[in-house]
C-alpha cells in the first residue's frame, strides 16, 4: 500500500509544490537553527506515545477476514495515533517530499532522483522515462519554471498513475482509489496480517527448533519431580505448555501480556 501512496504524493508533490515552499513549522534554507534535529526530537516524543497507546489495541489475530473486526482494530489504531500526534502516512510522506523539493530547487530532475527510491519500480521507471522524453525533446534539463514543458511532463506522469491505480484493482480487487481514500483500515489490515505471519512463523520455528524439555516425556515424571523441575527452573505452569497454538489464543496472550506492560 505504501509504494501506491509515494507514486501518488510523489506526482502531486513534485508536480504542483512551487520551489522554495517552507517545510514543517515553517522552517526554510533562511530560518538557520538544525530544524532535522527539532523534527526528529518531536517525531521520537510522538512515537513513544503511540507505542504506549497501542499496547492497549487489541490484535484480532486469526481474524483478519472479519471487516468488522479489522475496522474497530484500524479505528483504535487511528486513535492512537490522533492522540500521538503521529503524521498519517500521506503526511510523513508529504513532508518527505517537501523536503525533497526544497533541496531540488528549480529541478525536476533531482526531485526524482530523491524521490523514486521511495516508488515501486514500476513507478520510478515510468517517471524517469517520462522526464527522459521530455528533456529529449526539449534539448535541456526541465525546470518547475519552464511552465509550457513542465505541462507535457505532467500529462505524462498523469497517465502512469492512471495506469498504476488500474494495476491495484487488478492485483488486490481493490480500486486504487478506494484504498487511497480509506488508507488507514487498509493499512490496518496489511499490518494485520503480516503480524499474522509472523506468529505463524514463530509456532513453526518453536515446534522445529530444539526444545529445553521433551514435553512428551512430561507425564514420566511424578508431582513431586515437576514441583522440583519447576522450582529449580524457576518455572510455571505456563512455561510448560506446548507451543501449539492457535491465532485467536496467541492474540489474547499478546493482548495480556501488552496490558500489562502498559
Amino acid at each position: 500500500m505504501g509504494g501506491m501512496g509515494v507514486a501518488a504524493a510523489a506526482t502531486a508533490v513534485g508536480n504542483a509544490m512551487p520551489a522554495g515552499t517552507s517545510m514543517r513549522h515553517g522552517y526554510s534554507a533562511a530560518a538557520g537553527g538544525d530544524f532535522v534535529l527539532d523534527f526528529l526530537k518531536e517525531d521520537l516524543e510522538a512515537y513513544e506515545t503511540y507505542l504506549e497507546e497501542c499496547r492497549k489495541v487489541y490484535y484480532p489475530l486469526g481474524e483478519s477476514d472479519d471487516k468488522a473486526k479489522v475496522k474497530k482494530f484500524a479505528e483504535e489504531l487511528e486513535a492512537a495515533k490522533k492522540k500521538a500526534k503521529v503524521p498519517t502516512t500521506v503526511e510523513r510522506q508529504q513532508q518527505l517530499l517537501g523536503f525533497f523539493k526544497w533541496q531540488a530547487g528549480d529541478s525536476v530532475r533531482e526531485f526524482y532522483n530523491l524521490a523514486t527510491p521511495l516508488m515501486s519500480a514500476e513507478n520510478a521507471s515510468g517517471a524517469m522515462l517520462a522526464l527522459d522524453d521530455v528533456e529529449k525533446e526539449i534539448g535541456k534539463p526541465l525546470l518547475y519554471s519552464d511552465a509550457k514543458s513542465f505541462e507535457k511532463f505532467q500529462k505524462k506522469t498523469a497517465k502512469l498513475v492512471k495506469e498504476y491505480m488500474a494495476s491495484v484493482k487488478e492485483k488486490t480487487g481493490v480500486a486504487g482509489e478506494e484504498v487511497l481514500k480509506n488508507l488507514g483500515y487498509y493499512e490496518a489490515v496489511a499490518h494485520l496480517k503480516q503480524v499474522e505471519e509472523d506468529a505463524l512463523d514463530a509456532v513453526k520455528r518453536a515446534k522445529e527448533g530444539p526444545r529445553i524439555l521433551d514435553l512428551s516425556q512430561l507425564d514420566e515424571f511424578s508431582k513431586e519431580e515437576m514441583d522440583q523441575l519447576k522450582k529449580l527452573g524457576n518455572l510455571k505452569d505456563d512455561d510448560l505448555k506446548d507451543v501449539n497454538l492457535d491465532l485467536r489464543t496467541i492474540a489474547q496472550m499478546l493482548h495480556k501480556a501488552r496490558m500489562s506492560e502498559a
